[in-house]
């Protein structure tokens, strides 16, 4: 599957303390979905899930300050920082009981966002959350990067790789200190809105038991598996992550 053609309908640029991010939106439906994306990439990697969800929901895709076509920040910003970012564009936005789904880094600033502005916040979901804490290095994660680019598909490969050459890897390695540093597990307990974490059954980077510990943490906590998938699952499996964002499935889909 490869998006050909832009599904966004609508794009705007968001000025926040002096940084700037974007955002691109698709669907009319009443229930609204944020989508939060990870370290070095932009909201393309999204376009499958956005799509199906804006069957029934207004899909906002937040693209974060140096990702994607946004220029970098002048210093690096911690995960608190970017979800408290993330979190103003959400009351720009006006969203209400709002769906918020992080992948990768984006589930720690989406556990941010939700933590600086729980009013707006209905559900959270969260894909493949990082990091592992029994494998919380630069070298460690590099390796678990490389070895999840041999299972994914060739086209989230180029999208992925493509999207860290648009970001460059100077703010890529600028803003991974502050991943690392990030403890998801400490976040969770603070959150009381109800929480799902999903990972992909081929996921090097977020094995079965991280999940377990990682949920065992939380108030309101259930996870979810997609069969087959590595770490970039919605893409490939836009339909089960869907299901999974919405609240209409739980534990295995496939």
């Amino acid at each position: 599957m490869f998006m050909s053609r832009s599904i966004w309908e609508h794009s705007q640029t968001v000025v926040v303390d002096g940084v700037s991010c974007s955002v691109r939106t698709v669907g009319t439906g009443s229930r609204e979905v944020v989508l939060i994306h990870g370290i070095g990439v932009s909201t393309r990697y999204f376009e499958p899930l956005a799509e199906r969800l804006a069957r029934t929901c207004t899909v906002h895709a937040i693209e974060l300050p140096g990702f994607g076509a946004m220029p970098a920040p002048r210093r690096r910003l911690t995960v608190k920082e970017f979800g408290g970012i993330a979190a103003a564009v959400m009351r720009i936005l006006g969203v209400r009981d709002a769906v918020v789904v992080g992948h990768s880094m984006g589930s720690q600033v989406a556990s941010e966002a939700v933590r600086a502005a729980p009013e707006l916040v209905g559900r959270l979901v969260l894909l493949a959350p990082t990091i592992n804490d029994r494998e919380r290095t630069a070298a460690t994660q590099m390796m678990r990067l490389a070895q999840d680019t041999l299972r994914e598909s060739p086209v989230a490969n180029y999208i992925v790789i493509s999207d860290y050459f648009r970001a460059g890897m100077r703010w890529y390695l600028k803003t991974l200190p502050s991943m690392l540093e990030h403890r998801l597990e400490d976040a969770l307990p603070e959150i009381a809105c109800p929480v799902t974490l999903v990972r992909g059954s081929r996921d090097p980077i977020v094995p079965a038991d991280w999940l377990s510990r990682l949920a065992a943490t939380g108030q309101d906590v259930t996870t979810g598996e997609i069969q087959g998938e590595p770490h970039v699952m919605m893409y490939r499996s836009p339909e089960p992550t869907a299901r999974f964002c919405l609240g209409e499935t739980s534990r295995v889909a496939r």
